[in-house]
């Protein structure tokens, strides 16, 4: 399905328009601080895979591009969608709502009889009536729900989870926006004392103000969302560690009884509603001191500005070990 001719038509397309790149779905333009590049945030199954593409790294706006959309096709070609869900269309598990009552015109009264309907072994759906005229009304129902019963394929139907990169859809970004984006940096802030003893004196627990933390205890009073993506989590990577500084709590403390590692909201709660669902998607496992930092201030943008950071930091320590 991602051969080498859907990579060269996704990179025929972004680059072939005079006015505009035409980014694919799952790659987003990045201008914020001093950060400008390409951002790669692509879903397969569960798992979200994130990674910027910096002009300053990669040489060029264009270029940036083009790893990014070669790091995006590698994602897609390596991690075929293989979840199944139930359609909406199927017919219900419960056995009463697999009967119905029917009326029809006839001939000489209304035909009426109890319909019942359930899959066989192959998932076709197989359908018998039950007369009332000849069975009676209490008995043409009952023999209708037992048929459904007895005869129902217990096992659900599942249906492929349909894969939204395959189609090759894309965004009309300016050059000449980006061209002028790309050249505009924050200056470095600088802090009063007065705004150093407010940094200081913050409370770690309420980082986003009245109305965020209220909303931030009712998303993690489902404490098994969290501990399901931790759990996740030490499945892929045998430990927990922060996936910004790679900091490990037992390593550095061996007094520990228990690790430690704090849930991060990816999508500001400011923007979620009571009834938002979370999915593993919008988490990430953080250490303290990185926590507490990204929320200082656009936690989004923080949140971008460090992975590009450590992300730099690991591949030169690499280099280093090397």
């Amino acid at each position: 399905m991602y051969d080498e001719e859907f990579l060269q038509e996704t990179l025929r397309i972004a680059f072939n328009d005079a006015e505009n790149y035409n980014v694919p779905i799952g790659i987003r333009r990045h201008d914020y601080g001093n950060v400008h590049g390409w951002w790669v945030r692509v879903s397969r199954d569960k798992a979200m895979f994130r990674k910027l593409f910096s002009d300053n790294v990669h040489g060029s706006i264009q270029d940036s591009l083009i790893k990014a959309i070669y790091y995006r096709h590698e994602i897609l070609s390596t991690f075929p969608v293989t979840l199944k869900k139930l359609n909406k269309r199927s017919l219900p598990s419960e056995p009463e709502n697999r009967i119905s009552r029917c009326e029809e015109k006839g001939k000489l009264r209304p035909y009426v009889y109890w319909k019942s309907r359930w899959y066989d072994k192959n998932h076709k759906i197989v359908i018998q009536n039950f007369p009332v005229f000849t069975l009676g009304e209490e008995e043409a129902k009952a023999a209708a729900l037992e048929a459904t019963r007895v005869n129902h394929n217990k096992k659900p139907k599942l249906w492929k989870v349909g894969d939204r990169y395959q189609n090759q859809s894309h965004e009309p970004i300016s050059k000449s926006d980006v061209a002028v984006l790309a050249t505009i940096s924050s200056t470095p802030h600088r802090f009063t004392k007065e705004k150093k003893d407010e940094i200081v004196s913050n409370d770690p627990f309420a980082f986003e103000g009245e109305r965020k933390t209220e909303l931030h205890k009712i998303i993690e009073r489902d404490r098994a969302l969290r501990s399901k993506k931790i759990a996740s989590f030490i499945e892929e990577n045998e430990k927990i560690f922060c996936e910004l500084c790679h900091f490990n709590f037992l390593e550095k403390y061996p007094f520990l009884i228990t690790d430690i590692i704090e849930v991060h909201h990816i999508v500001p709660l400011a923007t979620l509603t009571e009834g938002a669902v979370v999915h593993f998607s919008d988490l990430m496992l953080l250490c303290s001191n990185c926590h507490f930092a990204v929320h200082q201030g656009d936690s989004e943008e923080n949140l971008l500005i460090a992975m590009e950071y450590f992300e730099n930091k690991h591949l030169e320590n690499e280099r280093k070990n090397n």
